[in-house]
């Protein structure tokens, strides 16, 4: 046990009232029973029960070398769960249209049979036209910024539609 994590063990024992055991033997055998765990989750286990952190923990007397163990143990588990490495960052992989542009040409396929008024027009400009009485009854905004007209009516000939 390095000098920064037996200070902070200590401490956490100065906390809690004192006992009439011998704290050499106390503190061996804490050195002892941590030996496999990493000073940074000892110190961190030494905190958390100073501050009173530690779910279910006595708040009038000092942890058992038990409970401290446990709980550092957890802590050395997070520990190591925040060592592993993060995954990549997603890929994208181009096929032959980006998401955007499938997009796109759905907009203009669903609205290919409608005449074209306007292009490059914020939605913000088509209701001002249509406000303004500019725009015939019927016409339509589509996200690309195109105005498209009203279907064309059919003209009915003698015989059949034009």
């Amino acid at each position: 046990m390095d000098q920064k994590t037996y200070t902070a063990v200590v401490a956490m024992l100065n906390a809690y009232p004192q006992t009439s055991g011998n704290p050499d033997l106390t503190m061996a055998t804490f050195e002892m029973a941590t030996s496999g765990l990493s000073s940074q989750a000892v110190i961190e286990a030494a905190q958390r029960f100073t501050m009173g952190d530690v779910q279910g923990q006595s708040k009038t007397f000092a942890p058992s070398v038990a409970e401290f163990v446990t709980e550092a143990r957890q802590r050395q588990e997070y520990i190591n769960i925040k060592a592993r490495p993060a995954l990549p960052p997603p890929r994208y992989f181009p096929g032959q249209l980006a998401p955007f542009q499938v997009r796109q040409q759905k907009r203009l396929a669903e609205n290919a049979h409608l005449p074209i008024l306007y292009e490059n027009k914020t939605y913000d400009e088509w209701r001002r036209l249509s406000m303004e009485k500019k725009l015939p009854t019927g016409a339509t905004w589509c996200s690309l910024g195109i105005i498209y007209g009203p279907p064309k009516e059919q003209t009915i000939i003698k015989g059949g539609t034009e």
